[in-house]
């Protein structure tokens, strides 16, 4: 890494060549990758698009870092050009920087008595639970409460924009500091709270976007969000199943099993909740705290691909690789709208 990217942002010029929806393509015009032409990606709620020939500034540090899903061009706003609107709920997102901009409040359920919650680890499981959600209930309404952890733009899924058009996904609450989806919601709570308002979700999701954050140690990382999830939804009177994150071919053997992100969700989630393991997955689950409720589901995301026309893909690999990955995702949904006490 070059000593210039720590602890600030990487900012270049950088010329527009085309611009489609919410994508770009510009060429860099200073930094170590200067004369290439990149993917880049703007956010509407920001400010007004690029146009083709301008010259941009671009926040380059995914690129230059080689990073996995953050690595486009992620291009900075034009002024909007609109005004203000009065203050009336004091609801600001990315408040104190210099793109905060306000949002409106969402309606909110008093509580989340009788409505199925599932607590999804990483973004990629997002897909095979809708998919579930879809198989095991027709015409099943699914929101997805998007919590900090990774991208925080709800623009940046191309899941979220392919699942809505398969109408799998019905809304989208973009919660604390992430923006961007169909409600804004200053927290986890009332994410949770919107989501299950009007129109009401027959399955809240609740999870985070792309490019998880890691810092390879217990607690340092995007899949704590899970945890808060827990222990809101818990708060507010549901009873949550958390999807856990299985692997048998992540070469990192901290992922390997039950990976380390969710033994450390587990132990810093203080309510009991249900968690679903796949029936048949030889999965060890020796040293998890024994308040949680671990059940054997018989529901797998094997053929959803297929039906639905949807991919499932987690850093580079698809269900064939590492079926119990998604399996998980899937007997999660299944025992949330199942609805039995543990």
């Amino acid at each position: 890494m070059e000593p210039g990217l720590t602890n600030r942002p990487v900012l270049r010029r950088a010329r527009v060549l085309a611009v489609s929806a919410g994508r770009a393509e510009v060429e860099l015009l200073e930094g170590p990758l200067a004369g290439e032409t990149v993917p880049g990606i703007f956010y509407r709620e920001l400010g007004d698009p690029p146009i083709a020939g301008e010259e941009v500034r671009a926040n380059t540090v995914g690129l230059e870092m080689s990073l996995g899903t953050g690595g486009v061009a992620v291009v900075l706003p034009n002024a909007a050009g609109i005004g203000a609107p009065a203050n009336d709920n004091h609801f600001v997102k990315l408040l104190y920087t210099p793109l905060q901009f306000p949002a409106p409040a969402a309606t909110q359920a008093e509580d989340l008595a009788g409505v199925p919650v599932v607590v999804l680890p990483l973004h990629s499981h997002l897909a095979p639970a809708c998919c579930a959600a879809a198989s095991l209930e027709p015409g099943c309404r699914v929101a997805f409460v998007w919590q900090e952890g990774g991208a925080l733009p709800v623009a940046f899924s191309n899941t979220v924009r392919e699942l809505e058009g398969a109408d799998l996904l019905h809304s989208v609450v973009s919660a604390g500091s992430c923006f961007g989806g169909d409600v804004e919601a200053p927290n986890v709570y009332a994410g949770l709270l919107a989501a299950a308002g009007e129109p009401r979700a027959d399955l809240v999701l609740a999870g985070i976007g792309p490019g998880v954050v890691g810092t390879a140690n217990a607690y340092g990382h995007g899949g704590m969000a899970a945890a808060v999830a827990l222990n809101a939804a818990a708060a507010l009177g549901a009873e949550p199943v958390l999807a856990p994150r299985l692997s048998a071919a992540d070469p990192r053997e901290r992922h390997r099993g039950v990976s380390h992100h969710t033994r450390s969700v587990l132990r810093a989630t203080l309510a009991g909740c249900r968690v679903a393991f796949p029936a048949g997955c030889d999965i060890p689950t020796e040293g998890l705290p024994d308040r949680h409720a671990y059940e054997h589901v018989e529901a797998g995301a094997a053929g959803l691909e297929g039906r639905f026309g949807v991919t499932f893909e987690s850093m580079g690999r698809r269900y064939d690789e590492d079926p119990v990955f998604f399996d998980a995702a899937v007997a999660a949904v299944a025992l949330a709208l199942r609805g039995e006490p543990a």
